[in-house]
């Protein structure tokens, strides 16, 4: 079992995302922005989660600037980051910033599992 950090700030989508990562066996810790991401992680202390998954576009601290945040910690420096986009431009540009992963919205269950396939 991985514990997974989701950060999502549409209520539906994260209860939903939450519902299949715990079907497939996984702990989910939620935050419904980027800053409340941050605060997760700080709250962690070494029990960090295995994977960070992420919306792009959020209010408050979107996706980019919490990648920005992890990776400058040198303790999260190394956690494994997916980011979740509806915006094909976004998809370059994540690309390019030290992302482990990507994968568009919307997505299907097998899309989702594929794109997480980084804890395998």
């Amino acid at each position: 079992m991985s514990t997974i950090l989701l950060v999502e700030d549409t209520l539906d989508m994260q209860m939903l995302l939450r519902d299949l990562l715990v079907l497939d066996g996984h702990e989910v810790l939620l935050a419904r922005t980027g800053a409340e991401g941050v605060e997760v992680l700080r709250d962690c202390g070494d029990l960090l989660p295995d994977l960070i998954v992420s919306d792009a576009n959020m209010p408050i601290m979107d996706g980019y600037e919490l990648l920005e945040v992890v990776r400058s910690e040198p303790q999260w420096a190394h956690l494994r980051f997916v980011m979740m986009t509806a915006n094909v431009a976004d998809e370059r540009l994540a690309l390019l910033s030290g992302l482990d992963g990507i994968f568009p919205k919307p997505f299907s269950l097998d899309e989702l599992r594929v794109a997480l396939g980084v804890l395998s």
